[in-house]
């Protein structure tokens, strides 16, 4: 009907599986799969952390009597994640060289999983219970008595993993096509489409679902499986047909991982510093900054910041930050749908981040809520006594 669709050579990314072999195809669908399996656990683990992290800090300040602190704290939870994040991905840079990609990657995903059933641990241990039926939403009782506060060298650590798992999943497209451009951009396309549809329904399956049956301190319980069955999945991708990631194997004379580790730690910021020379020493380079930079920028605030304030604050229900997450998933979705078919162009604006007008949609309906809802209770509690 369409013989351009089906033309490998036309640019088209539903031409992609033509142009892969028996082998790569195999692996595409394990990596795919995998990665589907795994973004599910991590939306499922990241939106109940930061809803529980929100409710237990205003509990915790509507019971002491004190002002609360909730997103101070959040904003702080979130910048050490992701400062932590870039310390796991160094840390786990000279391990890609020892061993096999796809067993680092396995490795350290069940690490993860580990890590994510701390929370869960601590709460059970200190009288927490999954959310009883008939619950009002207002009334955490049923919450473990830990402090709060404990949650943030938890998230850090957790934060260490996450940044080893990110970076590792993204070599393993080249392991699987070895260094082919035109295959590299196909297959990134089609992952990143499958991985924003299993992102927007794992936002608002937690928002709708888990939390408001399981609560926010045990709907983690998701997390774990979801990790371990990613790493099992991941554990049958075969490199053998393209080993470029393949591990050297060891001599007296090979550096021990302290010396690989300070050659990483120096890497990355000659990283940092290489990439700012390129970007501001270039007018060809400049519409980086714009078209992804600052567009990944609003990606991070919208979801990490603005998401929990509104969702706490002016619909009064923690959990919904998954639905406004949901939707900035589901915009990133239809980038990636409305931009696939162009993956192979190599064009400026079809390559940067698609999603600058989702963003922009859902900071109007946030402002519209700043506008059109009723303040939060404290907020007609001080207006009240304003009056008096």
């Amino acid at each position: 009907m369409f013989p351009g669709m089906l033309d490998p050579q036309s640019g088209n990314v539903f031409a992609t599986w033509h142009l892969f072999s028996r082998s790569e195809k195999k692996n595409m669908m394990i990596y795919i799969f995998g990665i589907m399996v795994y973004k599910f656990g991590l939306e499922v683990f990241i939106g109940s952390f930061i809803s529980l992290a929100s409710n237990r800090y205003d509990y915790a300040a509507r019971v002491g009597g004190y002002t609360p602190v909730t997103f101070g704290r959040i904003g702080l939870l979130q910048g050490l994640n992701q400062a932590f994040q870039c310390f796991g991905a160094i840390l786990v840079a000279p391990l890609v060289k020892r061993w096999e990609t796809r067993i680092v990657l396995s490795v350290a995903i069940l690490v993860f999983a580990v890590f994510t059933t701390v929370i869960l641990i601590v709460d059970a241990a200190t009288g927490g219970t999954f959310k009883p039926a008939g619950t009002p939403d207002d009334d955490f009782s049923y919450y473990g008595s830990y402090n709060t506060d404990g949650m943030i060298p938890v998230y850090c650590v957790t934060g260490v993993v996450y940044g080893m798992v990110e970076l590792i999943r993204r070599v393993i497209p080249r392991d699987i096509v070895r260094s082919d451009v035109q295959k590299l951009r196909r297959l990134d396309a089609t992952v990143h489409i499958f991985y924003e549809v299993t992102g927007t329904a794992g936002a608002f399956t937690t928002a709708l679902v888990l939390i408001p049956h399981l609560g926010n301190n045990m709907s983690i319980i998701v997390s774990p499986f979801c990790f371990a069955g990613a790493a099992c999945i991941w554990s049958f991708i075969s490199t053998a047909e393209h080993p470029t990631t393949a591990p050297k194997l060891r001599t007296v004379n090979s550096p021990s991982y302290l010396s690989l580790l300070s050659q990483s730690t120096q890497l990355f910021f000659v990283s940092i510093s290489t990439g700012a020379r390129i970007l501001f020493t270039s007018r060809k380079f400049i519409w980086l900054l714009p078209s992804y930079s600052l567009a990944l920028y609003a990606h991070r605030y919208l979801e990490n910041n603005i998401a929990p304030l509104l969702a706490q604050r002016y619909l009064h229900n923690s959990a919904w930050a998954q639905l406004i997450v949901g939707g900035s998933n589901f915009g990133e979705l239809l980038g990636a749908l409305l931009l696939a078919p162009d993956a192979g162009t190599g064009v400026p604006g079809l390559d940067g981040r698609s999603d600058v007008h989702p963003y922009i949609i859902w900071l109007g309906c946030g402002r519209y809520l700043l506008v059109r809802l009723p303040p939060s209770n404290a907020a007609q509690a001080g207006a009240r006594a304003q009056r008096r």
